[in-house]
């Protein structure tokens, strides 16, 4: 009974945030999502935090935020930091990014009966870049840098054995040559299976905080003219999905999950992701997926191999996704969970 009642207060708390994070007496001003994110396209800041890491969520077109139960959930949804097949989980993801840009994601993650807590880091690299000015257009001979990070710590609580809440507090950070925008933000999310087999509903809030104002000194200009150094502060790229998915078994051997997702970025039109997986003998998975609503590109696949070694449950997965007239996008990533850590109390879980 106390269960119960913890879990309704936790999904009416759920609602309510959701509800003031679009309402429209809160669009104009002090608000977490804007909501018509449509017209207001370019002016968030930061955009690198919305990049998504891991091969297997890219490869079902980004609809994961209910079904990201591996090591990159700290990036997808926190709360699922608690729906791991092991109790430790080791991850690492690289996507090879538009204009050869490198995106590095390191996840760990711990959790124990009813907590758990992760550290994750990432960085966008985008190698040397030719300077230029308008008498040198084809290049002065100097070259600058424009890389991103972020560090983050998580933390997860089960409630129930169907729900789950989870948050994220991150650092996060933006060299552009000289200038630099620093910034905390902040990841919720909630996971909820709602007892229809494993079918399961999840609801994240990603990168909410304070406006990013970049910092630094502008190079003095010819004349002895000195350029302000005031820079006007953006939003934070601030996105909220929700999303459920559910397995289909097919046959003994094969099963198929299906996914899809509503994403309402605070910058952009709000779009649907619909995500599948065909698993096969629970060694190769096949994935594809569709994010409607993007004029450069949207559609993704991949595959994964997993595999069951000496108590050690490894997957390796890899996902190809077209992005246009900015090119194709290759993302590999590699998981690993010790199994042998597991508990009795964790028998809830296996059915995933």
């Amino acid at each position: 009974m106390v269960n119960r009642i913890t879990t309704l207060w936790a999904l009416l708390l759920a609602a309510c945030l959701a509800s003031q994070l679009v309402s429209p007496e809160t669009a104009n001003a002090g608000d977490i999502l804007r909501l018509y994110g449509e017209d207001n396209v370019g002016t968030a800041s930061g955009q690198f935090m919305r990049i998504p890491v891991g091969a297997r969520g890219v490869a079902m077109g980004k609809a994961y935020v209910s079904c990201a139960t591996d090591g990159s959930a700290v990036f997808w949804n926190p709360a699922a930091i608690m729906r791991t097949p092991g109790r430790t989980n080791y991850f690492a993801s690289h996507s090879a990014y538009a204009a050869d840009i490198d995106l590095d994601y390191l996840s760990w993650h711990h959790r124990k009966r009813s907590f758990g807590f992760g550290l994750t880091m990432g960085a966008l690299r985008s190698g040397d870049i030719l300077r230029t000015d308008e008498f040198h257009q084809q290049g002065t001979g100097q070259y600058f840098n424009a890389n991103q990070f972020f560090v983050g710590a998580s933390l997860a609580r089960a409630m129930t054995d169907k729900f789950s809440v989870g948050v994220t507090i991150k650092y996060f950070q933006e060299n552009l040559d000289e200038f630099q925008t620093k910034a905390i933000l902040a990841d919720l999310g909630i996971l909820y299976f709602v007892g229809l087999g494993d079918m399961r509903i999840g609801f994240s809030v990603k990168n909410f905080g304070g406006d990013l104002r970049p910092a630094g000194s502008p190079p003095t200009l010819p004349n002895g003219y000195t350029p302000s150094n005031d820079f006007q502060a953006f939003p934070a790229p601030t996105v909220g999905t929700f999303g459920a998915c559910k397995s289909w078994e097919l046959s003994r051997k094969m099963n198929l999950l299906t996914a899809a997702d509503f994403n309402h970025p605070s910058d952009f039109k709000e779009s649907f992701r619909l995500g599948g997986e065909l698993g096969i003998n629970k060694i190769l998975f096949l994935r594809a997926g569709y994010e409607t609503g993007r004029q450069e590109g949207g559609f993704a696949t991949g595959f994964g191999l997993q595999l069951n070694r000496k108590q050690f449950l490894i997957r390796i997965d890899y996902a190809y996704s077209d992005m246009g007239s900015f090119g194709n996008i290759h993302n590999i990533s590699v998981d690993l969970s010790p199994l042998f850590q597991r508990r009795p109390d964790d028998a809830w879980r296996r059915r995933q």
